[in-house]
């Protein structure tokens, strides 16, 4: 079972927008579009790049450092999808933004 644990409220993070939390011992960046929450990890894999500081164009994040752009829904790269950052499960309870902790076999996520 999937275990979620409170990073944000909704309030927080504006549409348009992200914020980046420590869970777990590693950056995740918490995006906001239109409405709806996504996770990803905040490293690019490119240089290690901050996501969470990037330009966000519809579903889409820019890396600040040098433009590699992801989905934010799938975390694929966006002119190779055969490169991706880790994503993760969010759901909104109560206006808090909660995010998996470990995935669907109990195991932390990697």
């Amino acid at each position: 079972m999937k275990q979620f644990q409170t990073v944000a409220r909704v309030e927080d993070i504006p549409s348009g927008s992200s914020k980046i939390v420590e869970l777990e011992g590693r950056q995740i960046a918490i995006f906001n579009v239109d409405g709806a929450f996504r996770a990803l990890d905040n490293t690019c894999p490119h240089r290690g790049g901050p996501l969470g500081e990037g330009y966000i164009s519809g579903h889409e994040v820019t890396c600040p450092w040098h433009a590699w752009t992801f989905d934010i829904d799938t975390g694929q790269l966006s002119l190779d999808p055969t490169f991706a950052v880790k994503t993760f499960d969010v759901q909104v309870e109560d206006g808090e933004i909660r995010v998996a902790v470990t995935d669907e076999h109990g195991q932390k996520p990697d």
